[in-house]
């Protein structure tokens, strides 16, 4: 280890906390992608409870999402709001105990304007707007994991500073430099293990002196290492919609949709060197994502029999404007080292495209009883693999102003045995860890109140996620997953007037 200069450490962490813009590597992860890919099968009750299997069935603020053609079966002035409480158990397997997350919010308000033309010779039959607000997807969450006997984030250090063909690209001069953060050649990561004693460029020559040499790491497998990451943040949508019904038995729908995102990580990273947990090495890394986008939606209903609705709809890609800060923070303590450095903040606006989403539905209606729905999604990313999502959902009417439903849904794997993420040799971001998500199981039950004038509406959610976090991934060793299990309870209320027909 190389002998610790107290005047030159000072210096330096005085130095690297300034907030600098900078010119460095930042690429759009496959795991940023996937994150903000996901949308929640969450909206109205009554969609909740059929785990929005509702793209044939319409008349509902949530389904004209899924099909803005679904609008024109609306016959009356129609006012919703649905209040929402998720509670959010995520747990490693294996392993005692649940980080809990509790959110309450609206996940949406609707008006909707019908007008219906009673001129039988005219082709229009009616003719609805839709003004409304959803939120798309919630982001809070705890993750929490560990593992024993791993290896330690310094192969990661040691990636950045090495090429591929393992010659050294970094030398000990150019981390030591006071301007080493607006340097574009180093990886931040790289930075903080140097300024922290992480990684050493130091070794002893013929004549016993210490001369810059051959990068290495005194911390090769550390008892432990955990990983921590805060999630919280939301996506909504502001929606105008309008639809056309026309001779009665099909009707065209259209919509724009205004797409708002904040995101916020917090990360925080441990490695014990001694089982006591006297000698260890502790960062923070945090990111903020925020973004505004745009989409458009087409949809068409059509009605060839009585007891039979058939679907489709067409989501544009999502054009996104999307600005990105991170910085981080590292803490070594291991006698006679108590090093500690801090990046300054990074901001960068790019472009992100969301992926296309093609849907499909078929109801089938018993009369007045009730009906059964089934539907297809699939979204298709060029950053991870496309995804398939299967619902089927079902209504029972128990009496003329009281009904049930129920619903199952069945989303595909994001992103199973991908290769690992790996970090740019001078990405700014320092957030090693990455995600492989499973597949996703979401089961719903309701029950609705409806006449002349008032709608009231209560479901219950049930989604089940499995995913694996890895700590880091380096060029020469990966460390054990943690295999983790998600478990989100949604109760939902759903509230709504009309006037009469």
């Amino acid at each position: 280890m190389r002998t610790i200069c107290f005047s030159s450490v000072y210096v330096r962490r005085l130095l690297s906390c300034l907030c600098l813009w900078v010119s460095v590597s930042f690429v759009l992860r496959a795991q940023d992608a996937q994150l903000l890919d996901s949308r929640d099968q969450v909206g109205t009750a009554r969609y909740t409870a059929m785990a929005g299997a509702m793209a044939a069935v319409g008349a509902d603020p949530s389904a004209v999402l899924d099909n803005p053609a679904g609008l024109a079966l609306y016959r009356r002035f129609d006012v919703q709001m649905t209040l929402h409480e998720q509670l959010d158990y995520t747990r490693q397997k294996g392993e005692r105990g649940n980080e809990f997350k509790s959110s309450f919010m609206i996940p949406n308000a609707s008006f909707v304007l019908a007008f219906e033309n009673r001129n039988e010779e005219s082709a229009m039959r009616a003719c609805n707007f839709m003004f409304s607000f959803n939120r798309l997807h919630t982001f809070n969450r705890t993750s929490l994991g560990h593992a024993y006997n791993q290896p330690t984030i310094a192969q990661t250090m040691l990636d950045q500073v090495y090429n591929d063909d393992g010659s050294v690209r970094l030398f000990g001069t150019d981390l030591e430099s006071a301007n080493a953060y607006n340097d574009e050649r180093i990886g931040w990561l790289s930075e903080l293990g140097f300024q922290t004693y992480m990684i050493d460029p130091f070794e002893i020559n013929a004549n016993g002196d210490t001369v810059w040499g051959v990068w290495t790491s005194f911390y090769n497998t550390v008892p432990i290492n955990a990983v921590k990451i805060y999630e919280t943040g939301g996506m909504d949508e502001f929606n105008i919609h309008w639809a056309g019904l026309f001779t009665h038995h099909w009707s065209l729908g259209l919509g724009l949709n205004i797409r708002s995102l904040s995101y916020n990580k917090t990360t925080a990273y441990e490695e014990a060197f001694t089982e006591n947990n006297t000698s260890y090495m502790r960062a923070n890394t945090y990111l903020t994502m925020d973004g505004v986008g745009v989409s458009g939606t087409i949809g068409l209903l059509y009605q060839p029999l009585q007891f039979l609705r058939v679907g489709l709809s067409f989501q544009t890609p999502v054009a996104m404007n999307l600005t990105t800060r991170t910085d981080a923070e590292m803490t070594v303590k291991d006698s006679p080292i108590d090093a500690y450095n801090q990046t300054p903040i990074y901001r960068y606006s790019d472009r992100l495209t969301q992926p296309l989403r093609v849907t499909a539905g078929l109801t089938c209606i018993a009369g007045q009883r009730g009906l059964v729905s089934l539907q297809y999604d699939f979204r298709h990313s060029r950053l991870t693999q496309n995804i398939h999502t299967i619902k089927i959902g079902g209504e029972l009417v128990v009496s003329n102003n009281l009904f049930l439903n129920c619903g199952y849904a069945f989303e595909s794997a994001f992103s199973r045995n991908e290769q690992p993420t790996l970090l740019a040799d001078n990405d700014v971001r320092t957030d090693a860890e990455y995600r492989t998500v499973g597949v996703t199981h979401m089961a719903g039950l309701g029950l609705g109140f409806r006449n002349k004038h008032f709608v009231a509406q209560l479901a219950y959610r049930l989604r089940c996620q499995t995913y694996q976090i890895y700590p880091f991934a380096s060029k020469e060793v990966t460390p054990d997953a943690y295999d983790m299990l998600s478990m989100t309870h949604n109760i939902v209320l759903t509230l709504g007037w009309h006037t009469s027909d």
